[in-house]
Parts: C-alpha cells; sequence; structure tokens
C-alpha cells in the first residue's frame, strides 16, 4: 500500500461549471512535517506518499491533523493505485478506508462510474447502454470502448481496470555531491594546510561524481571563519570536466591569494552545476587504436561459436525510434564482407564521397528526450518559439506540423506532431509533440 488519498466535503466539486474550492495550498506544508511526499488537486483531494512507510497509520496521523487545521470530516483511503485510493476516500463513513495489497480492481468492481471522475456526457452515455459499475465497465474489450464511446473513455476503462499510472509526485530533485570538514579543535591560517584539505574533500567529490557519470561545471567553495562568519566563491571550467588536477589548480590559485577576516575553522565544496560526463568516439578496427587486435580477434571467437551477428534493416513503422528491425546474418555472410566503408571503398574515399555531397545525417536519440517548450498559438497547432534541455535555444525557422498516429489496436495508441526547426546556433533539431499526453520531446538532429 504505498497512496493515501484525503478528502473532505468542501473539496468535493458540485455538478455544474462552477469548479470545486479544492483543498487549500497552505495545507501542504503542516502535512509535510508527517509525510515525506504531499500532492495537491484542483478537482478536491490531497494525496500523500506512503511508500515504505505504515500507510494506515499515516493516514490516520494526517487526518489527526487536518483535524487540528480546522478541516472538518475529512477522510482517507489508502491502495496499490490511485484511483482506488479515492474511491476508499469517498466511500469511507469516517476514518480510514484500507484496501488490502493486490485487490484494487476487485474493490472497485461494484462502486458506481462516479467515483472515476468521469465527465457528466460520457457517465449518461454509459448509463443509456446499461453501464453502470466500475466492474461493468472494466468488462467491456477496448476495441469496444473506442469505437462505441470514443477515445476520451478509455482512460476511465483503464481506471475501471485499476490501471491508473498517474504520477502524483514530482521526482526529488538530485542531491549535488559535497563534501566537508570541521577544524574542530584548532583554526587554519596557512593556505598550504588549506590545500592539503581541499586535495582531500575533492578526492571525495570527483568520486562521487564518477560513480555518477557527471562531470562538474562549477564549484562552491565555503570556508566557515572563526568569528561566525562564512567566506564563499564559486570556481568555473572552462568546460565541464572530472579532473582533480584541474580543480585542485583552480582552489590553489584561489587559496594561495586568500584575504579573510579572521581564522578558518573548517572547509566545504559542494557541486553547483553538473553534467553527464562526453566522450570522443572512436573505431576500435583503426589500427591507430591499440585495441584493434583484441577487438578483431573477439570478433573472431564470436564467428567460431557461431554467435549471430545482427545488422540494421529499415521497417516501416511510422515511428521512427521503432522502424529500425535487426536481422541476424549468418557468419559466413559476413566473412565474405569487405571490411571497409561505402561497399568496398576505402574509408577515406568514402568519406570524401560523403562529404562532397553535402547530406546531412539524422542523429537519431535512443529514446526521445522529453524537453520543457514555449509555444504560440496557431491555426490548428502550437508553433514552438524555443525548447529547454539544460539550457535554452532559441528556434528561428520552424517547419511542420507534420502529423503522425495510429496504434488504435495496440497496447498504447500514438499521435505526434513533428517539426523541424533550426536554432539560433544553427543546429537543425527535430521535435515533436505528443497529442496524447501533452508533452513535448526533442527526437534528434542533423549534422
Amino acid at each position: 500500500m504505498a497512496i493515501i488519498c484525503l478528502e473532505a466535503p468542501a473539496w468535493r466539486r458540485a455538478p455544474g461549471p462552477d469548479p470545486a474550492p479544492g483543498p487549500d495550498p497552505a495545507l501542504q506544508a503542516p502535512l509535510l512535517a508527517l509525510a515525506p511526499r504531499v500532492a495537491l488537486e484542483v478537482r478536491g483531494a490531497l494525496w500523500a506518499d506512503g511508500r515504505g512507510l505504515d500507510a494506515a497509520a499515516l493516514a490516520s496521523r494526517l487526518l489527526a491533523r487536518l483535524g487540528e487545521l480546522g478541516v472538518r470530516e475529512a477522510r482517507a483511503g489508502v491502495a496499490d493505485t490511485p484511483v482506488a485510493a479515492r474511491a476508499a476516500a469517498r466511500t469511507a463513513g469516517a476514518g480510514v478506508r484500507v484496501v488490502p495489497p493486490g485487490t484494487d480492481r476487485a474493490f472497485l468492481a461494484p462502486l458506481p462510474l462516479v467515483v472515476l471522475d468521469i465527465d457528466e456526457p460520457l457517465l449518461l452515455l454509459l448509463d443509456g447502454v446499461g453501464v453502470a459499475t466500475c466492474g461493468a465497465l472494466a468488462a467491456v474489450p477496448r476495441e469496444a470502448v473506442e469505437v462505441r464511446f470514443g477515445g476520451a473513455a478509455v482512460t476511465p476503462w483503464r481506471r475501471a481496470r485499476a490501471d491508473d499510472a498517474r504520477r502524483l509526485f514530482a521526482a526529488p530533485l538530485p542531491v549535488q555531491p559535497h563534501a566537508s570538514m570541521d577544524f574542530v579543535d584548532y583554526v587554519v591560517t596557512d593556505p598550504e594546510r588549506l590545500v592539503f584539505t581541499a586535495n582531500a574533500l575533492l578526492g571525495r567529490l570527483l568520486e562521487g561524481l564518477a560513480g555518477r557519470g557527471e562531470h562538474a561545471r562549477a564549484l562552491t567553495l565555503s570556508l566557515p571563519l572563526a568569528n561566525g562568519q562564512t567566506w564563499r566563491r564559486t570556481l568555473r571550467a572552462a568546460r565541464p570536466t572530472a579532473s582533480r588536477e584541474l580543480w585542485l589548480r583552480r582552489l590553489r590559485d584561489v587559496l594561495d591569494r586568500l584575504t579573510v577576516d579572521d581564522a578558518v575553522a573548517g572547509m566545504a565544496l559542494r557541486v553547483e552545476g553538473a553534467e553527464a560526463a562526453g566522450s570522443v568516439q572512436g573505431d576500435l578496427f583503426d589500427p591507430g587504436f591499440a585495441s584493434a587486435g583484441a577487438a578483431e580477434a573477439a570478433v573472431a571467437r564470436l564467428l567460431d561459436t557461431g554467435t549471430a551477428v545482427v545488422e540494421a534493416r529499415p521497417g516501416r513503422h511510422p515511428l521512427a525510434e521503432r522502424r529500425t528491425v535487426w536481422q541476424p546474418v549468418a557468419p559466413e555472410v559476413v566473412r565474405e564482407r569487405p571490411c571497409s566503408a561505402g561497399a568496398g571503398q576505402p574509408a577515406a574515399v568514402a568519406s570524401a564521397a560523403a562529404e562532397a555531397a553535402g547530406a546531412l545525417t539524422l542523429q537519431l536519440l535512443p529514446e526521445p528526450r522529453p524537453v520543457r517548450v514555449e509555444t504560440v498559438a496557431r491555426r490548428d497547432h502550437q508553433r514552438p518559439l524555443r525548447y529547454h534541455d539544460g539550457r535554452w535555444h532559441q528556434l528561428e525557422t520552424v517547419a511542420g506540423p507534420e502529423r503522425v498516429s495510429g496504434g488504435v489496436w495496440e497496447e498504447e495508441a500514438y499521435a505526434r506532431e513533428y517539426f523541424r526547426a533550426v536554432t539560433g546556433q544553427g543546429a537543425l533539431v527535430w521535435l515533436f509533440r505528443d497529442a496524447v499526453r501533452d508533452r513535448w520531446f526533442l527526437h534528434g538532429w542533423w549534422d
């Protein structure tokens, strides 16, 4: 049991166009003193994260706290899924109602459809054909739900089956690596001793970065002083790096010229900005690489053992990330193929031919990367103005949308609006809007 739903009659949405007042946002802070994460919903509920805790006991404490804050007749539901937790809260006579683990669908089956927050027109349509409970809706095949009631009925149908993948709580922000040391029985005035301490802290800090596969863009050096003040300085590198020598040189430059009002009573280092470590890709079979011989021997052993070699073949799926099909190639076919590039041409000739042609190559991300996008409304779509994937990129020219949709009879339907855009730095990028989830993604770029 992980999800806790808190409801009160004053938060319930009344029929009609007027929205419910919803919970007071000021309630979140007092509840966060009891639960690790709390989310507020404008449609009339508070959610608490009970994963890894005694959720039922936590729900009782949250109700008691709401009572102290003046919220009357509050109730709580505890279940594995949000839809079952909310239904339990609505049907609880008083206090806490707990749905046993693994029984969410059976719990929902006899309940009326109103517990699913279905819009009034769809609720009347379902009632007109005799579908009045969650169990009755869950028993209808998905294809029949889409054909008879439209795509808007798929989400209630999923929730009637206790299939509710809503993300109620935002992912916690990662804690940046940091290291510190307090000089308990003494203070330091010698810069060399400060450099020695900085070197020790830097080793622990960069080990943490290496474990996360990241490089640091900036470090903050903090020095608590004997008079109670703290001296701080942010150090930056020309490019993100995890080089101990580089950061130690930057720290030494600062500490050698340090001027403070009192003796130093401690030291702390903290990473202020980091990004994924990058590396230059090389050719394992290039004779200039020391590993070329070992790579050729490893491939020969794979071929001798009969392990399948695969090659990429273009498929016909509308989505680019699903279009490539990997098909096995017989070992004897691999042995007969030349190892040079470009259909038997030397690598330098093939490279020169491709450069002369001036063709752009699409660099497709393995998985579309979620990005934040600012848009402006057009006649039938939202035109992207700029996107953020760590920093903002202004879009100077945008072409689109090119719409792709399908998968109606598959497990997951899709509908996308693709845009090709040129950034202010001259990069040609490929963005799309997922119309099903109303989210934007970066799919790749051309170079």
